[in-house]
């Protein structure tokens, strides 16, 4: 991986740890990116997998022209929880009021990997954030599997709209009903899709896991039982806090991740008080197979 403080010729890039995530300065995102500006951030994301940018005051259509640099963006329909703002379809309000009792995305996953061409990027910014809490973790997918077996080649994942809701109603204390479980399933139990459980990375040429502990249902081929203890294990090397990175919010704060190259986990420990994100998400070139192996 690179050095702390790379300076490129036009952005200064930061690791935050030793595989993922890397701050950037001396960009305004307010105004349309130079090439090579641009150039440096899409390395710096094929380097660390997210890209964190501070003290940026940007309207929501500010925040889909910079997106828009970088691919086409999508509405995502499907996506029944999120509304678009200001007249913009394709930025989606994530947001968790003070009353309610979870949050959205607390658990390890990437962005809609339950579609057959899920979106490849996912940009962030913060709108209104609690006083304290609320961070959010990237684990970088190449480093897991690093750490792991080339058998895992072999296998496929298939990963399911549904356990976004049902993760939520296993975790202790989030209050929803098995009736909202059940019409969850009714909702989304049709949308799912199945990828290789290593891939290649288009871009950067890396392999990945691609792999997540609450959509993935099952091994293609395998039963759920079956499936579950090698899952845990691949959830335990995602987890890995040498494998991660911690982004604080702040005030004017905006991410953007590769979700062929990094998980991420929204941290439920604010309740009582607001939080307000707006989300645009990115189309590109998906993950590719493997080179098979003789």
């Amino acid at each position: 991986m690179g050095d702390a403080g790379m300076k490129n010729q036009v952005i200064t890039v930061s690791p935050m740890s030793a595989y993922t995530g890397a701050e950037i300065s001396g960009v305004d995102l307010t105004k349309p990116l130079s090439d090579q500006a641009r150039s440096e951030i899409r390395q710096a994301i094929n380097e660390w997998g997210a890209v964190f940018f501070r003290e940026q005051e940007l309207t929501p259509a500010q925040q889909l022209a910079f997106a828009r640099q970088f691919g086409t963006t999508e509405e995502d329909t499907h996506v029944s929880n999120m509304t678009g703002v200001d007249g913009l379809p394709d930025v989606k309000e994530v947001v968790r009021e003070a009353d309610e009792v979870r949050n959205i995305g607390g658990f390890w996953h990437m962005d809609q990997s339950f579609y057959d061409l899920p979106s490849c990027f996912s940009v962030l910014y913060a709108r209104e954030l609690p006083p304290n809490g609320g961070d959010t973790m990237f684990s970088h997918l190449s480093a897991a599997y690093d750490a792991l077996s080339t058998a895992l080649e072999k296998l496929s994942g298939v990963h399911v709209r549904a356990h976004a809701d049902s993760a939520a109603i296993n975790a202790a204390a989030s209050g929803l009903s098995f009736e909202y479980y059940v019409e969850s399933r009714k909702r989304f139990g049709g949308i799912e899709a199945t990828h290789p459980i290593v891939a290649m990375h288009p871009e950067s040429g890396r392999k990945v896991l691609y792999f997540s502990p609450v959509y993935t249902d099952r091994f293609d081929g395998w039963t759920r039982d079956e499936s579950l203890p090698l899952m845990k294990y691949l959830t335990g090397i995602l987890g890995k806090p040498e494998h991660t990175c911690r982004f604080r919010w702040q005030e004017g704060s905006m991410a953007m991740w590769d979700n062929r190259a990094v998980v991420h986990y929204a941290l439920d420990d604010y309740t009582g008080h607001r939080r307000l994100m707006h989300r645009v998400t990115v189309n590109g070139p998906w993950l590719e197979p493997c080179p098979k192996t003789t």
